[in-house]
């Protein structure tokens, strides 16, 4: 059982420290003035270079004497178990221990307003919406993000004003505690962004995540608010059994807040809101794609909410740049553009590409894709992902990432999902070896491509050694 002291340690360790949510608790305590350390098995980008920076002391791998002799208080990250040998020796000094989100909730939401983004899609991008816009309004938020926004350069913040933003997941707290994260964080007002079966690996089934959001949404107390996203009728259902008020956003004329996207082919494109009949403005859309239309109008809603006047907001909108490894244009070589993307949900990945053809008319689209996660390397999705990369001119699957950890009669089918996605008139292939993907996507790239990295990690550094390759050859 965890035990967390009541003021803040001066010494921190943090086991799995280079995830993105560990990483940004180790920042915070960081700004706090904490000294800290971690471990991890590998500290790929952008998470590692930020704590280095930070001047968190990182370890490559688990063992008993990374932890400090004078440490005072650890952090157990839920990618560990209790036999890992940092636990262990946690467990036998009797040192004070807790998870990443109690510790969160512990030490930097007591005193401040919580305002968490949840949702199967569009978590990470809303949470730095959110945070960028309350920024920008003059609030100085503290925030934590899934990832590094582009405004800010870092993943999370003390701040000094009364907002605190957090990203809030569904997947399960630490060893010790398999209850979702987000259950810990207090929440004042929420943003519910979607609602679709995610996470195979700790949940059996959809309705096992309806318990868990339902649960969330009844901590928001009457004075608070659930702003919800239509287009997600099952998290509408569930967001009308909290106590407190709710709203709802989405493209249908039966949401409170409606918004009417404008994105012509190669541009930009604008919003129009409305909430319950009334002219809101007009708002220039810093990001491609449905989805993201639909972060900028369910955060404008929840601001509306805290007290911001939303056409006020029209110039923080415009001005937001988004996530890194969120359709992050990484390069263009020779005419080939270069793009990295998190996305991996057959849902993110469809709506991710089809706001690229948008973006990009014209151009050929090859899409290369990591499956990674613990969802997208099994095959409950096996049908669904060949519906969402029919929409690429290309598409190429990289080796299963540890397919060693899924039953073979539950794995993930990369032949088969190429096969599927040649006999719908696509180009399709996969490997068994990075070096085989890095060859063949040299080979296949030409002037005028967009490629678009999908994964969820490091992509096995595929990336920088394309870039590398595409610098040493002419395209035709």
């Amino acid at each position: 059982m965890s035990r967390i002291p009541d003021d803040v340690p001066k010494k921190v360790h943090m086991i799995a420290a280079c995830g993105t949510g560990m990483g940004a608790l180790a920042l915070l305590f960081r700004e706090m003035g904490v000294h800290v350390s971690g471990s991890d098995v590998q500290a790929y980008p952008p998470m590692g270079g930020l704590l280095e920076k930070a001047g968190v002391e990182l370890s490559l791998g688990y063992r008993p004497e990374n932890l400090p002799r004078d440490v005072e208080f650890v952090v157990v990250g839920n990618a560990v178990s209790k036999d890992n040998p940092e636990v262990q020796e946690t467990l036998a000094r009797g040192l004070a221990y807790g998870s990443f989100p109690e510790s969160l909730a512990h030490f930097f939401l007591s005193s401040r307003c919580p305002v968490v983004v949840t949702g199967t899609h569009g978590k990470t991008t809303s949470t730095a919406l959110l945070a960028w816009l309350l920024e920008c309004s003059g609030s100085e938020p503290g925030f934590l993000v899934g990832g590094e926004p582009t405004n800010f350069g870092l993943s999370s913040r003390l701040g000094r004003g009364k907002h605190f933003v957090i990203e809030g997941d569904e997947y399960d707290s630490a060893f010790f505690d398999k209850g979702p994260k987000f259950l810990h964080y207090r929440p004042q007002a929420a943003l519910f962004t979607s609602l679709e079966f995610d996470h195979a690996d700790i949940y059996p089934d959809l309705a096992s995540i309806r318990k868990q959001f339902s649960r969330f949404v009844e901590l928001i107390p009457p004075e608070g608010l659930a702003m919800v996203c239509s287009e997600y009728p099952e998290a509408v259902e569930i967001a009308r059994k909290a106590s407190c008020k709710v709203e709802t956003y989405g493209y249908g004329e039966e949401a409170d807040w409606v918004g009417v996207l404008e994105e012509p082919p190669g541009e930009t494109g604008s919003l129009e809101v409305s909430c319950r009949g009334e002219t809101v403005g007009t708002f220039p859309m810093p990001l491609t794609g449905r989805h993201n239309a639909l972060n900028v109008l369910g955060s404008i809603g929840l601001l509306a909410h805290l007290g911001f006047e939303p056409g006020g907001l029209k110039a923080c909108v415009e001005r937001f740049e988004g996530v890194r490894r969120r359709q992050e244009i990484a390069g263009e070589i020779n005419g080939i553009l270069l793009m990295d993307d998190f996305a991996h949900h057959p849902t993110a990945v469809r709506e991710t590409l089809a706001g690229i053809r948008r973006r990009y008319p014209g151009r050929r689209i090859v899409a290369v894709f990591e499956p990674r996660t613990n969802t997208s390397r099994r095959n409950v999705f096996q049908a669904d992902y060949v519906d969402a990369f029919s929409l690429a001119d290309i598409a190429l699957c990289a080796p299963i990432f540890r397919p060693e950890t899924v039953e073979p009669e539950e794995r993930f089918r990369p032949d088969l999902w190429a096969e599927d996605l040649r006999k719908r008139g696509r180009s399709a292939d996969w490997f068994e070896e990075s070096e085989s993907l890095e060859q063949a996507l040299t080979d296949t790239c030409r002037t005028g491509d967009v490629v678009l990295f999908m994964s969820s990690g490091s992509f096995a550094d595929l990336f920088r050694k394309l870039k590398e390759n595409l610098e040493q050859t002419d395209r035709p």
